[in-house]
């Protein structure tokens, strides 16, 4: 298991995850609205995801700052972490879910990438090196992560990061008035 000292950025308190040379984790900003506007607002990354809303304007991006800053309010912790190229632009997200708050035994994972970005392996590494400081904070042994049914490359992704498919949720989703399947993917702290 690798262990993690987060670090900071100059002349900053903003913990930062390392991904690679071009990749990084940190927690999301105000300056990254027009960002999270310009990639978010995808019919694409719309419809392999559940919550995320289309259109997705100036409302929603605020909506969704407040509410990162209330959770680590909340939580003390940051749930959500926004990926980062080597210029420091946002190009997607990643999360836990905080199912059972803090002190749970497992949680949900859950990501995007804006589309110019997808194929070269970023979310692959992304997600690994999540999953792994998740597990180095100690209280976590179990990561779940659901995909639609028709969403192969995120399936793929997790496969990769050694997530093993679980189940398979024959109307599990409603989104958009339409019952869609889901595949069920989970991973397990390899130290246990």
């Amino acid at each position: 298991m690798k262990l993690f000292n987060l670090k900071f950025q100059k002349n900053r308190r903003m913990p930062t995850i390392p991904v690679n040379d071009q990749i990084h984790l940190t927690p999301y900003r105000l300056s990254d609205k027009a960002a999270l506007i310009e990639y978010i607002n995808d019919p694409v990354i719309h419809r392999n995801t559940l919550t995320i809303p289309f259109p997705y304007g100036e409302k929603e991006a605020d909506e969704w700052l407040e509410l990162t800053l209330k959770e680590k309010e909340k939580f003390g912790i940051h749930a959500n972490w926004v990926i980062r190229n080597n210029k420091g632009k946002l190009i997607g997200c990643i999360g836990r879910q905080l199912v059972h708050g803090t002190n749970g035994h497992a949680d949900e994972v859950g990501y995007w990438l804006a589309r110019p970005y997808w194929g070269k392996g970023i979310m692959t590494e992304v997600v690994q090196v999540f999953c792994d400081f998740l597990f180095a904070q100690g209280k976590l042994i179990r990561l779940t992560a659901a995909v639609f049914a028709f969403n192969a490359a995120s399936a793929k992704v997790l496969e990769k990061t050694g997530f093993a498919r679980e189940g398979y949720l024959k109307k599990h989703y409603l989104k958009n008035g339409e019952y869609l399947d889901g595949i069920l993917y989970a991973k397990l702290k390899s130290d246990l």
